[in-house]
Parts: C-alpha cells; structure tokens; sequence
C-alpha cells in the first residue's frame, strides 16, 4: 500500500511536468544552496554537508545528501563556491554538480553581492521499481532512462554583520527533456520551471550570552509555495535552539559550535499533511567547516 501511495504521487508530478528540487529545514546553516549570492559572505572558505531523510518510514521517500563549498577570494570583492547535490524519491535519482560566481560590492555597513550558479542536472529513472495497478499504464522498454540538462540560476543578497536579505532564482532556462521515446513527445516533455525564493533574517544580541536568531523563507514554484518562520536562540555563542513554522509542517531545531571551525546541526520535521499517517517525520543533518584562507579581520561571531 505504502509503495502503490508514493509511486501515485511521483507519477502525478511527473504528469504535471513539476520538477521540485530538494526541501531544506536547515537552510540558514547553508544560505549558498538556496542564494548564489551568498558566495564569499561569510568571509571564510566554509564547506557545509547535509543530509535529509523526508517522510521517514515511506517506501520511495526523498533521501537527499549536499555538499556546497563557498569562499571569498582574496580581495573581498568577488566570492566562489562549489555545490554537489544527490537526490533520491522513487524511481528517480538526480545528481548536480553546480558553481558558483558572486560579485560584491560595499553598500552602507555591509555587502550587497549579485551571484550567478551554472551547472548540470543529471536525472536518472529506474522503471522497473515501479509496481502498476493497471499494466495499461506501465512505461514502455523504449522509454529514456537518463538525461543530462543544464541549469542557471541568479540571486541577489545584501548583509551585514546582523542582518541578511535575499532573492534568488533558479532555473531559470527552464529546460526540458522526454520521458518516453523521441518519436512519442506528446505526452512526456517534463520541464525544469523556475523557482523564486525570498530569504530575510536578523539577529538581536540581547546580551553577552544571548542572541535572539530570526528568519523568513518565502519559496514558490509554477504549482506550489512555501513560507517558514522561524526563531532561534544562540547561548553563549555554543548552542543554539530554534522553531521553525512551515505551511503544513513544526520544525524543531539546534546547532552546537563543537569548535571555532567546527559545527553540526540536526532538525525534526513533524508533517501536518495527510502524509503524517504514512511517515514518521523528517530528520536533517548537517557538519559544517571554516578556514581563514586570508589575513583579515573577520566578524566573529559570524551569525549567518
């Protein structure tokens, strides 16, 4: 039942032609996976790794790991960075190797960057994991089972030391390939639409030991939109604790600095959907890294 479930829903967006690129709870631990823009802006070379397990306990559920890397260059005006993304929901596999150029210019007390992202997606489908009600409706042998296409993506982010505002687009030459064979295209053109995410966030230093963390992600595609709320509160600079409110889903989540490099964060997913009967929640992972390449002065503690 669970599998006949999953593998309706995949094929409902496949028919719709929606090609949703992965759901991130802990986005603010890696703003260069939703903002080009952000490359260099946490002045040091910063290497994140994520994992998320979506709908835990659903056979063909998303499973997503992400490798982004991202650093100033020497002098300060131009940032780089590196994104490696594998993707998992049923039949489906993606892989994405991406990078990344931003442009910073000083505006007020911070940084205003205009960031552009290149790079290929590579989607591959295994049919046969696919169980059909009606054997009408299995895909031919003839169908196409990889395809590589490319992808743009543009964003604009300003910061300062306390505050952060971004918009990005992604996908933005929509690009398109067949599911089935080349002679039959009238049903199966599947195409990468454009995604519009809007970030903002602040931080207020309450005193020495208390840092109140708050930000908002408005994210909507050509069939759907998201919004997440949250709040988190850093101690001492350490540990931080947060909640998230998402359309449909509570997010709890926290990140320890382990070191003056080193940090790791965890967050749970509790699904208010019709879904929440078929799965166990959410859970996301992430192990980040900085490393002053240059001698500068640099923010710390560096909030975003």
């Amino acid at each position: 039942m669970k599998k006949i479930f999953i593998i309706l829903i995949i094929l409902t967006a496949v028919k719709s032609f929606a090609q949703q690129d992965p759901q991130y709870s802990l986005y603010m631990f890696n703003p260069m996976g939703v903002n080009p823009g952000y490359a260099g802006s946490r002045e040091v070379l910063s290497a994140v790794l994520v994992h998320r397990s979506q709908w835990i306990g659903l056979e063909g559920a998303p499973v997503t790991q992400t490798l982004a890397i991202n650093s100033p260059l020497k002098n300060k005006n131009m940032g780089v960075g590196l994104q490696i993304v594998n993707d998992n929901i049923g039949p489906r596999t993606t892989q994405t190797l991406a990078a990344t150029y931003a442009y910073r210019i000083k505006l007020g007390s911070g940084r205003l960057a205009f960031g552009l992202r290149g790079g290929i997606l590579n989607y591959h489908y295994n049919w046969d994991k696919i169980e059909y009600r009606d054997q009408e409706d299995a895909i031919p042998s003839t169908a196409e089972e990889s395809f590589i296409i490319p992808t743009f993506d543009f964003g604009m982010y300003y910061n300062t030391s306390t505050f952060y505002l971004g918009l990005a687009a992604d996908h933005l030459n929509t690009a398109q390939f067949h599911l089935l064979n080349k002679q039959d295209t009238s049903n199966s053109t599947a195409r990468q639409y454009a995604n519009i995410t809007g970030t903002v966030g602040k931080a207020f230093v309450i005193n020495d030991n208390l840092v109140l963390k708050t930000s908002i992600l408005l994210r909507a595609t050509k069939t759907a939109g998201n919004i997440d709320l949250n709040a988190s509160l850093l101690i001492k600079d350490k540990i931080l604790f947060g909640i998230t409110l998402r359309t449909n889903a509570l997010v709890v989540l926290t990140e320890i600095n382990l070191s003056k490099n080193l940090r790791m964060g965890i967050a749970y997913d509790y699904d208010g959907t019709e879904l929440s009967k078929y799965n166990s929640g959410s859970l996301e992972i992430f192990l980040g890294y900085d490393l002053g390449l240059f001698k500068s002065k640099v923010v710390s503690p560096r909030y975003f």
